[in-house]
C-alpha cells in the first residue's frame, strides 16, 4: 500500500531576510499539524526541493526573481504532480498581477504587503483542500456545473467587478444571502476567489445568458 502523501510548503523567494521570516513564521504556525516549512533561494532549487516522493506541495512563490520567475514560473510548478497549489507572492501591483498571476495557474496573489497573519488565513483553505485537490483529476473537468439561475446572475454580476452590496441591491436580496450564493459558486467551480471564478466561467461560457437584472 502506498504511504500517504505528506502536505508540506516551499517558499521560493530571493530575498533571504523575508523567505527566512517567513519560513520561521509559517513553521512555528504549522508544526502542531505536522507540516513541513521549507525555503528555496529560486526556482532551481525549488524544483530540486519538490522532486521528493510521498509528498505533495503549497508553494508560495515570489514571481519576480533572477532566472526563471513570472508567469511561466508558475505554469512550470502548477503542471507539476507533486504540487497542489501554487501562492504567486510580489511587491508587484496587486491588481495588474492577479488575474494574470490566477490565469496562469496561481491559486491566489499575495501581496508582500500583507502581514504574516493575513498569508497564513489565506492558505489555510488551501492547505485544507490538499487531499481532495490531489485526488481531482486535473485532465477530467466536468464541462457542466450544477449552478443555479439565481447563482449565474451573481457570477455574471462579479465579471462585471460588483462588489457584494451593489450585487445584493442589484437583485434586491440581503449581502448575507449573496455571500452563501459566491460560496456555493465557489464549491462548485472548485475555484477559490472571484477571480479564478470568472475566468472558469468564461472557460465554460457560463455566463452567456440573459440575466433578468
Amino acid at each position: 500500500m502506498d504511504a500517504p502523501l505528506k502536505k508540506s510548503i516551499l517558499i521560493i523567494d530571493d530575498h533571504p531576510v523575508y523567505r527566512d521570516a517567513l519560513t520561521a513564521r509559517l513553521a512555528t504556525e504549522f508544526h502542531a499539524e505536522g507540516i513541513e516549512v521549507i525555503g528555496a533561494s529560486n526556482a532551481n532549487e525549488g524544483l530540486d526541493v519538490v522532486d521528493q516522493p510521498n509528498k505533495h506541495w503549497l508553494i508560495l512563490l515570489d514571481i519576480l526573481m533572477p532566472g526563471l520567475s513570472g508567469l511561466a514560473c508558475i505554469k512550470v510548478f502548477k503542471n507539476m504532480a507533486q504540487v497542489t497549489h501554487v501562492v504567486a507572492i510580489s511587491g508587484l501591483d496587486e491588481h495588474a498581477w492577479q488575474p494574470r498571476s490566477v490565469a496562469a495557474g496561481a491559486s491566489l496573489f499575495l501581496s508582500k504587503n500583507n502581514t504574516s497573519e493575513h498569508i497564513i488565513a489565506k492558505i489555510r483553505p488551501l492547505i485544507a483542500s490538499d487531499g481532495e485537490f490531489a485526488a481531482y483529476s486535473k485532465t477530467s473537468e466536468p464541462n457542466e456545473f450544477r449552478l443555479t439561475q439565481r447563482q449565474l446572475e451573481v457570477l455574471h454580476l462579479i465579471s462585471l467587478g460588483h462588489p457584494n452590496k451593489v450585487i445584493a441591491d442589484l437583485l434586491e436580496i440581503k449581502e448575507q444571502t449573496i455571500k452563501i450564493h459566491i460560496n456555493q459558486i465557489f464549491k462548485e467551480l472548485r475555484v477559490f476567489n472571484r477571480t479564478q471564478a470568472v475566468l472558469k466561467a468564461q472557460k465554460y461560457n457560463l455566463l452567456s445568458f440573459s440575466p433578468s437584472v
